[in-house]
């Protein structure tokens, strides 16, 4: 078995509505985001999934939704939190075109902190095979 991660961050503000504490207050994190596919096979370039194809997608909507926005804003939500932000990725990588069924997202990690991050696994009906 092949586990692949790869990994990613960005700049955004927050903040959690209805929070008592600092958090209620609009403040920013430098987030990171870690995502981990799992298979068995490799392609006949012998690889999982290319290294590139993964940086790019995930480059693509952490620069059209995440990095430097206002995430409440961005996405839609009054609570952005970091497990609102691993599932939120974690559906977006299901839309990864090309994957075939050999490969399997296996978790999406958000980090708020260098101490602190919380790991996304997929629901019962996204437990579903990438591509």
């Amino acid at each position: 078995m092949f586990r692949l991660k790869v990994k990613t961050h960005f700049d955004a503000a927050h903040h959690i509505r209805d929070y008592e504490g600092k958090c209620s207050r609009v403040h920013g994190h430098r987030w990171e985001l870690e995502v981990v596919f799992e298979g068995t096979y490799l392609d006949d370039k012998n690889m999982l999934v290319d290294f590139r194809r993964v940086k790019d997608f995930l480059a693509r909507g952490v620069e059209c939704y995440l990095d430097h926005w206002d995430l409440n804003a961005a996405l839609d939500e009054p609570n952005v939190t970091a497990e609102f932000i691993a599932r939120w990725a974690y559906k977006e990588l299901q839309d990864l075109g090309g994957l075939s069924s050999r490969v399997r997202l296996v978790c999406v990690t958000v980090w708020e902190s260098p101490e602190c991050c919380v790991s996304y696994y997929g629901g019962a009906d996204e437990r579903r095979l990438a591509g």
